[in-house]
């Protein structure tokens, strides 16, 4: 018997998602920012026009989802125009209303390579029952000019010194638009696999992103990477399964599998098919493998085991965030990975038994 640890897992994916509040206080902060630069003549003039891309955008975005990308389009301009001229004009803009965080502490605009990053810190309100970071709803808004250019966009170089040469050394062409279009289309093909009723690409990326960052934290690669990553095995119909435990499972091997092509490949950009930049340290790919490929055997294992002990493994593998343990333990069960001795049981009511937090905005999957 297959041990998939349904419920458990459910309320994993809720934990793993950015919870109403947060989506609810990004929106509004799009919407502030894009109504302030529309506003200003100049900008309007270039075809000022905002979007919500990133991990927000593709609604892949993991708890605590301290990071909101904005895609500052400027539909009346092309690559034959300034990269510093632009960034000038939409620094003015925010730094008028937002302060400059290099020239003062009490600004929230700080200056980027090629963006400017505006910081929301959590609103003025007491959180309830005394918690923090439970109920964190700090993020920053990173916003980031681009022009038409070849059919996709352009934004800036990160080396400002080739801002000044010809278009395609100053511009690179990117297109996190179309991005979001085939994440929407993957998860609602008819062949994409589900948890019931239920697409299961987004929720699992959430899943696998958490897994990322619980084991290579600030090692490379990054968040984005390991999902573009996820997005082609997906695409490509490799990942197997019908419940979470097992889409994960298999996201996990068919994800160690291609890191280990990407050490002479690089990663194949979702929309363009070259390389992804920056590229990828020597090494880190199949260091990434190998610890993918571990964790794919413990998910393999957790499979096979008692609910327990799939429970046990499956803590070590998904980790922790600001809420908590990310897989709540099933009844019967301790920490420990045993079952719970009807003496025992009476004291191993604690930090280890089902949070409340209940609201999930990966219902929109």
């Amino acid at each position: 018997m297959t041990t998939t640890l349904d419920a458990e897992f459910t309320q994993a994916v809720t934990n793993v998602t950015v919870n109403d509040k947060k989506l609810e206080l990004a929106i509004a902060a799009h919407t502030e920012i894009r109504d302030l630069l529309n506003a200003d003549e100049e900008l309007r003039r270039w075809g000022i026009s905002p979007y919500l891309i990133g991990s927000y955008g593709r609604q892949t975005a993991r708890y605590p989802g301290k990071d909101v990308d904005v895609f500052l389009r400027f539909t009346n301009l092309s690559a034959r125009h300034d990269p510093a001229k632009i960034y000038a004009a939409v620094e003015r803009v925010l730094i008028a209303e937002y302060g400059s965080k290099d020239d003062d502490s009490e600004g929230r605009v700080t200056r980027q390579a090629r963006s400017l990053k505006i910081d929301f810190p959590d609103p003025e309100e007491p959180a309830p029952y005394g918690a923090t970071s439970f109920f964190d709803t700090s993020f920053s808004v990173d916003a980031v000019p681009a022009v038409p250019w070849q059919g996709h966009w352009g934004i800036p170089n990160r080396d400002r010194k080739q801002w000044n040469k010809e278009e395609n050394q100053r511009w690179i062409k990117t297109d996190p638009i179309q991005f979001d279009k085939n994440t929407d289309a993957l998860s609602v093909a008819s062949w994409s696999p589900q948890v019931g009723s239920r697409n299961a690409y987004r929720p699992v990326v959430r899943l696998l992103r958490q897994v990322r960052h619980t084991h290579l934290r600030t090692q490379r690669p990054g968040g984005l990477f390991v999902e573009v990553a996820a997005f082609h095995v997906w695409q490509a119909q490799l990942v197997t399964g019908s419940t979470w435990a097992e889409l994960l499972t298999s996201t996990l091997e068919q994800v160690a599998g291609q890191f280990t092509e990407y050490e002479q490949t690089g990663l194949p950009d979702p929309v363009f098919g070259t390389p992804m930049k920056p590229e990828v340290g020597f090494g880190l790919w199949t260091a990434a493998a190998s610890y993918f490929s571990e964790l794919a055997q413990q998910g393999r294992e957790a499979l096979d085991a008692d609910p327990c002990r799939a429970a046990k493994i499956w803590r070590s593998v998904l980790g922790s965030n600001e809420r908590g343990e990310v897989l709540i333990l099933p009844d019967g069960c301790d920490a420990n990975g045993f079952p719970l001795s009807a003496i025992s049981a009476v004291t191993a009511v604690g930090s280890d038994q089902p949070r409340g937090f209940a609201s999930d905005a990966g219902n929109r999957d």
